[in-house]
């Protein structure tokens, strides 16, 4: 790439990446998996999905399901050796630096998304930051240990990481669309369990990179505070990728900070307007409690329970009062009322989530409570493929 091309990326907060594939013969259906954080109370799927993966080599073997958290402990330890294993063995295979433009076909419709790398130095997830990359959410900062062990132990990374970009005339996926339009994927598959279907191509052509740099600019000069990108999904992942980076920075050389390339993070930019993005409102599950004693002492009404950003500080409190209660966030709405169908058990679900006002009332008010919402149901969520070498 030339020097110029890289620079103007360099400005949008982005960059190519030596991109990581399967191998010609490697089952894509038994590689790619959900994202970790699906199916949290849902043991079961994640059983499922080892079983139909068995022998055969899956991004299952290079992740932690957070249902699996603290009854799988020797899965968590073979992580490390699983992802050298795969680079050694010639199960994934470099396809030289570039970008991936994806279709992925949903039960919404086809979502466009662009694959690169995001330099960390750019984001800051704390509450009230002017930083190019933001949270939307707020950053349970207690939750990142675990995944910055990971990182710091992982020779590679895969994200399901999700960045909105607030691009309403939909030009980048446009241009995009133009760009690969007749030309053959790297890759046309199904995921498994019924979860649609994958498609990608490598963009690899300066002029291709060139436009994306361009209209990442274009989309930064007219940014309201500076804000490019928004966190969607993976906000934990990503932030655990800075805090590894922030810790790493101060041991290197000043010259190696630049190129270092655990200093950026791969992940996917969707346009926040994409008609086959839906957002859903993240439900929440109360487990081991009394349903009406804790609607009577939080004081809310399950069945018309006020808006998310004013429950949730109070069911925080009711929580910390009660170290025997748990509470789960669930995505579905016809799920977590199954799930709450118990007499211990309290489900609360909201109808809907407005995507319109997410830049300006992140750019306005900061990040919004923890898990507010979800960019569409569990099994349209992103499926582990790409990967790319961190140290």
């Amino acid at each position: 790439m030339e020097p110029a091309t890289r620079a103007r990326l360099a400005a949008a907060g982005a960059a190519p990446a030596e991109i990581l594939l399967p191998a010609a013969g490697v089952d894509l259906t038994r590689f790619s998996c959900v994202a970790c954080d699906q199916y949290s109370a849902q043991p079961e799927y994640w059983e499922e999905v080892s079983a139909f993966v068995g022998a055969a080599p899956s991004s299952l073997a290079m992740m932690m399901p957070e249902a699996w958290l603290g009854s799988r402990p020797e899965h968590e330890r073979a992580i490390p050796g699983a992802m050298a294993r795969f680079l050694a063995d010639g199960t994934l295979v470099s396809q030289g630096e570039g970008m991936v433009f994806l279709h992925r076909w949903t039960t919404a419709g086809v979502r466009r998304g662009l694959v690169l790398a995001l330099d960390l130095e750019q984001y800051d997830f704390t509450p009230g930051s002017h930083s190019l990359i933001r949270a939307t959410e707020q950053t349970v900062v207690e939750r990142l240990p675990a995944r910055i062990a990971i990182r710091r132990a992982a020779p590679i990374e895969m994200p399901h990481i999700l960045v909105l970009l607030d691009d309403r005339e939909r030009r980048l996926m446009s241009l995009l669309d133009a760009v690969t339009e007749g030309k053959p994927p790297a890759y046309d598959f199904p995921l498994m369990r019924q979860s649609g279907r994958l498609t990608g191509w490598m963009l690899r052509e300066e002029e291709t990179l060139r436009a994306v740099a361009d209209a990442l600019l274009a989309l930064k000069e007219r940014a309201a505070d500076g804000m490019l990108y928004a966190m969607g999904d993976g906000n934990h992942s990503f932030a655990a990728a800075k805090a590894h980076w922030d810790a790493l920075r101060p041991t290197l050389p000043p010259a190696d900070r630049q190129t270092h390339p655990a200093r950026w993070a791969l992940a996917e930019l969707v346009d926040l307007h994409d008609p086959a993005l839906t957002f859903e409102p993240i439900h929440r599950l109360l487990l081991g409690v009394d349903p009406d004693a804790v609607q009577r002492e939080a004081g809310f009404d399950a069945a018309d329970p006020p808006p998310l950003q004013e429950l949730q500080p109070r069911l925080d409190a009711w929580l910390a009062q009660h170290p025997e209660a748990g509470l789960e966030y669930i995505h579905g709405r016809e799920e977590c009322l199954r799930l709450g169908d118990a007499p211990d058990r309290l489900a609360i679900v909201w109808d809907a989530f407005s995507r319109d006002t997410l830049f300006a009332d992140v750019e306005r008010h900061g990040v919004l409570c923890r898990k507010s919402f979800s960019m569409g149901a569990a099994c349209d969520k992103r499926f582990y493929l790409e990967c790319r070498r961190i140290r």
